[in-house]
């Protein structure tokens, strides 16, 4: 869960540093990075030592890197020249986010307390919702679920859109998952995917469809995860996407298996396996032998 969101926010902090490049100099940095030729960014960058902006760029390029400790140097350097606005906010993200790799989880928080704080009084409302969710994360990779579940509440609230909506709801569900609370988590989880129908692309929704089926499974609904599959295997069929047909099918046949429908897992297997020697996809093939392999 943690490097979904964080990647997402590094992918939007990218694209915001490119679209408000100041000078030539500072988007050869973000067109580096973007080209992965961190090397060069990292040069760019240094050539501008005075600017907050060249920091930021060169700590993501020893980010990708996994430099994190220069990282996290080039962060406070970025942090210690007093940037404004969203430069000040991604500055602090950033950091918490090479904190966070680093296992550094309290100096993690406090970064994204301070971007939230940041976010809050100039009213950037997105990015508030933003810090809320990496503070949510940090909370949740701690195995603080409680404190993770008011953060992820929080952003939940300043949601705009149906992505935004899905991203909170599929994040909470996990949380109350680990406080063992199912149907508060099959309820957010379902919430979820049903906003990722609408709204995001195929793969997500199957993702999320494929979650929301282990929660019914682990509740033993067994009703509830097959209607689930159904609806997914539908899905993957009307819109082209073979491999989450075969993958679909294969998570199906363990709850025949389980409920005894033994010639109703095999039809489903062999379904899965017809399309696995059509597309030739490595995962098909290692969870094809894993379900072969049980009794």
């Amino acid at each position: 869960m943690y490097s979904k969101i964080a990647l997402t926010v590094f992918l939007n902090l990218l694209i915001l540093n490119h679209v408000f490049a100041r000078d030539a100099a500072l988007d050869a940095c973000d067109t580096a990075i973007y080209a992965r030729q961190y090397a060069q960014a990292v040069n760019i960058a240094e050539q501008h030592a005075n600017q907050a902006e060249f920091w930021l760029c060169k700590g993501r390029a020893q980010s990708a890197l996994e430099q994190h400790k220069s990282a996290e140097d080039s962060f406070k350097q970025a942090i210690a020249l007093k940037p404004q606005g969203l430069d000040l906010v991604s500055a602090y993200m950033l950091l918490g986010h090479t904190q966070l790799a680093s296992k550094n989880t309290k100096g993690a928080l406090e970064s994204y307390q301070q971007a939230l704080k940041f976010s809050e009084q100039q009213n950037m409302r997105r990015y508030v919702r933003i810090a809320h969710n990496l503070i949510g994360e940090a909370y949740y990779n701690n195995g603080q679920y409680a404190e993770s579940l008011q953060a992820f509440q929080a952003g939940e609230k300043l949601a705009l859109n149906d992505d935004e909506r899905a991203d909170s709801y599929v994040h909470e569900a996990m949380t109350y998952q680990q406080l063992q609370q199912l149907d508060h988590a099959i309820e957010y989880q379902l919430k979820g995917v049903m906003m990722l129908r609408k709204s995001a692309t195929p793969d997500q929704y199957a993702e999320a469809s494929l979650v929301l089926a282990k929660l019914f499974i682990a509740k033993k609904d067994y009703v509830g995860a097959e209607r689930t599959y159904q609806r997914l295997m539908e899905y993957a069929q009307e819109n082209g996407g073979s491999f989450y047909e075969a993958k679909t099918a294969i998570h199906w046949a363990e709850v025949k298996r389980t409920q005894g429908d033994a010639a109703g897992a095999e039809t489903l297997l062999a379904q899965a396996d017809n399309i696995s020697q059509k597309i030739h996809d490595d995962e098909l093939t290692a969870l094809l032998a894993k379900a072969r392999a049980k009794p």
